[in-house]
Formats: C-alpha cells, structure tokens, sequence
C-alpha cells in the first residue's frame, strides 16, 4: 500500500474491466459485425491467435497482480501497452481494415479499452515505484 492505495487492487480491476469488455469484440459478436472475409485466413487467425494469447496472458496477470508480486506489474504494463497498439491501429484504421464502419458501441468500447490499458500503465508503474 503506497499512500493509502493499494495498487495491485486498482491493477487488477483494471485489468478485469479491460479484459471483460475486450471479451465482447469478438469477430462475429454482439459488437463486432465488421467483414473481415477480404483478409487471408493466416492473417486473420494469426491475429485472433494473438488477441486470444493476449487476453489469456492478461487473466494470469491478473491472478498475480492481485498477489502483488513485482514482475506482474511489469507485465501488465507490457500487456497495457499491446492493448493500446492494437486499438490505435484499428481505430486508426491500420490494421485490421474492413469495408464496413465501426460501429458507434465498438468505437466507445476501444475507447475506454484505452483509457483502461493507460491507467493500468500508469498505476503499474506507481506500484513499482517509478512515478
């Protein structure tokens, strides 16, 4: 506890939230109905290799957050900084592209995903001691 905070609290919350409302972006979902057929099957199964591997290695994170352990900070600010390259490459309309628009809930959804990644940088690193 640094300040009367307790960071690995914040982190994992964090981290929750990001994860959770990650899950519904899904290809196909409630939220995510864009045409992504144009983009070759390794591409595309690649990227959702690594989105699933990503949210996977976020759900561990977690779990080690909470306990507070050094080297999970670090992790979760390496696993904030992916999030945020992949929203900002998506809503900057980088990669994945598809023909069809974002919607107005995906965008708000990636949106916040980004203001989640940034704070749990930013509270990762108070944890550590850094800021």
């Amino acid at each position: 506890m640094k300040n009367g905070i307790q960071y690995n609290k914040v982190v994992t919350s964090l981290l929750l939230a990001l994860l959770v409302s990650f899950i519904s972006l899904v290809p196909g979902g409630p939220v995510e109905n864009r045409d992504f057929s144009h983009l070759p099957a390794l591409v595309f199964w690649g990227f959702n290799a690594f989105l699933i591997a990503l949210g996977l290695t976020g759900f561990i994170t977690t779990y080690f957050v909470w306990k507070n352990r050094p080297w999970a900070f670090w992790s979760a600010i390496l696993i904030g900084w992916l999030y945020i390259v992949v929203v900002a490459s998506d809503l900057g309309k980088v990669f994945p592209t598809s023909p069809d628009q974002t919607g107005f809930a995906l965008g708000l959804i990636m949106i916040f995903d980004a203001i989640f990644a940034f704070n749990i940088i930013l509270f990762s690193h108070k944890n550590l001691g850094h800021i």
